[in-house]
């Protein structure tokens, strides 16, 4: 369903109104061509729109302009009271969401563990390889048209 509303977003992205579209797994259980050409039509839809996609595939987290790790940490609550009722010991701990912004040497990182699960030197590579295909493929950035000029 994902992947039909992108396919409708990239038909009518010159003509609608700029706005935010986010994008969660859109490239679930797609190889390796397919991730490519869902990673080109999102950067495509940039040029109008502010894109936020969620991604675990290396070759679609390439092509952003940006990229940002989110991590689930789970910590201790340090709003315990001393008891020890059942309803305390369910919240002894608390999840929170960390999000950080990655510089190049983070990106490439990233990359890596999302190909290998871990960051060897293979991994590092091939990160880089996706990274330069990425700015190969991308396209010189083009003012959008207004809606009046794409009729």
């Amino acid at each position: 369903m994902s992947r039909f509303l992108l396919a409708l977003k990239a038909c009518f992205s010159q003509i609608e109104g700029s706005g935010t579209l986010v994008f969660d797994e859109i490239d679930v259980g797609v190889s390796g061509r397919v991730a490519t050409a869902i990673a080109q039509k999102l950067y495509q839809l940039s040029d109008y729109h502010q894109v936020l996609c969620v991604t675990h595939q290396p070759l679609v987290a390439a092509m952003a302009d940006h990229h940002f790790r989110v991590a689930k940490v789970v910590i201790p609550n340090p709003n315990l009271s001393l008891g020890g009722s059942t309803e305390e010991e369910a919240v002894k701990q608390r999840t929170v969401v960390r999000v950080r912004a990655l510089d190049t040497p983070g990106r490439r990182e990233e990359l890596a563990q999302l190909a290998s699960g871990r960051s060897v030197q293979e991994a590092i590579a091939f990160a880089e390889s996706l990274l330069t295909q990425a700015a190969t493929l991308r396209q010189p950035r083009t003012p959008p048209l207004t809606p009046t000029q794409a009729l």
